[in-house]
């Protein structure tokens, strides 16, 4: 395989769960007998050896993400990422991360997950609070969110992360940051504190439209947005994405290759793949998945988007306008032949005039007045 191109991370979808949570739109199926575990591995494996022409790209993050992740066995996340490292040019300072319940590991899994080859964590506590643990839908309660916590340093993780929601119905500002607070006993490398945004196909988007809950107003929601980015800087966080924090050094590798732009490769159903023209997806049929690899074939996949170059660099500012500190001019010109400050010269303006936009030292970012507003900046880039 070639080495001179650019890092690519590959992302492994798990589908599985004990219970979809009431916000998730993510493709998972309830976990009705562990013996397909199994069976998904081989699949996973195969798939994985299918797919090894299509991208010769140096391997530089794994991302194994769910559904539920933590219900596979460590032997069977060992023999997964034996067959990335068997397929694939790897570098040697692989990330690799791997979403994780709270109720469904102990200390012995998160051991065996560490000897597995898992050197990253995220830790999906969502909150610590039982009453809205209740409303999310999850199958853990706080108790159970602080007993795993205190076994992950002890299993040998120093980098982890933990996963937070804000915006849950009927939240006391007290209580998001009360679960801040919590969460930084633990000394996580870094924290997501992600808005609650519902498809409405959800339980709870739909309890929400018969009106037995209610989502926060605006003001509320920005006001909590706001303090989080104060707290967690004062507790030496680093914001380096809108809703991504970090102890220096710490940033998730594999996130900032999606906000970077470069390729991954998505195995599992569900899953998506981008090799810098194209994003298309593996067909979301768990029972068609596997019997295509279980016949030797590459499973089935949909293109979502095939893009020209100047589509292509709309993509690239939508997603590099995520970082904090957003694009630096030069290297998007020499990656994407676009001059951003001529060819969105109205674009860039209109949102400088609004405060929303900031233009200095060949970069453009957002301004923090934009981060909570992002999607309506943002979707000025789209012609």
């Amino acid at each position: 395989m070639t080495s001179n191109l650019e890092p690519m991370g590959i992302y492994i979808h798990i589908p599985f769960c004990w219970h979809k949570c009431d916000y998730c739109d993510f493709y998972s199926l309830p976990l009705r007998d562990p013996i397909i575990l199994e069976e998904y591995t081989r699949s996973v494996i195969k798939e994985l050896e299918l797919r090894r022409a299509e991208m010769d790209h140096p391997v530089a993050t794994i991302y194994l993400g769910g559904g539920t992740p933590s219900l596979l066995q460590p032997g069977q996340i060992e023999r997964i990422l034996s067959a990335v490292h068997d397929h694939y040019s790897c570098g040697g300072s692989l990330e690799i991360s791997m979403e994780v319940n709270p109720a469904t590991v102990n200390r012995r899994d998160l051991q065996g997950l560490r000897s597995a080859g898992v050197n990253r964590l995220s830790i999906g506590v969502q909150s610590f609070n039982d009453a809205e643990l209740r409303i999310l839908g999850r199958i853990h309660n706080g108790a159970d969110a602080v007993s795993i916590m205190a076994e992950v340093s002890s299993a040998g993780f120093d980098n982890f992360n933990i996963d937070l929601i804000y915006g849950v119905p009927d939240q006391q500002p007290a209580a998001w940051q009360e679960n801040l607070k919590r969460a930084l006993d633990f000394n996580p490398a870094h924290i997501s504190a992600y808005l609650l945004q519902l498809d409405s196909s959800t339980p709870l988007a739909r309890k929400i439209a018969g009106g037995s809950l209610s989502l926060l107003a605006d003001d509320l929601e920005a006001d909590l947005y706001d303090w989080t980015r104060d707290y967690l800087q004062d507790q030496g966080y680093r914001q380096y994405e809108i809703s991504n924090f970090a102890r220096p050094g710490q940033e998730c590798r594999h996130n900032l290759l999606y906000w970077h732009s470069r390729n991954y490769l998505g195995v599992g159903p569900g899953a998506v793949s981008f090799d810098g023209w194209q994003r298309n997806i593996n067909q979301p049929r768990l029972e068609t998945y596997m019997a295509a690899l279980q016949s030797g074939c590459a499973p089935a996949r949909q293109v979502l988007e095939t893009m020209d170059g100047r589509q292509r660099a709309a993509d690239a500012i939508i997603m590099g306008l995520r970082l904090i500190q957003g694009i630096y001019l030069p290297d998007f010109q020499q990656r994407f032949s676009v001059r951003i400050n001529e060819d969105y010269r109205d674009v860039i303006k209109l949102c400088q005039q609004q405060g929303l936009l900031q233009l200095d030292n060949d970069r453009l970012y957002l301004t923090p007045r934009a981060y909570f507003l992002s999607n309506q900046v943002l979707s000025q880039f789209v012609d």
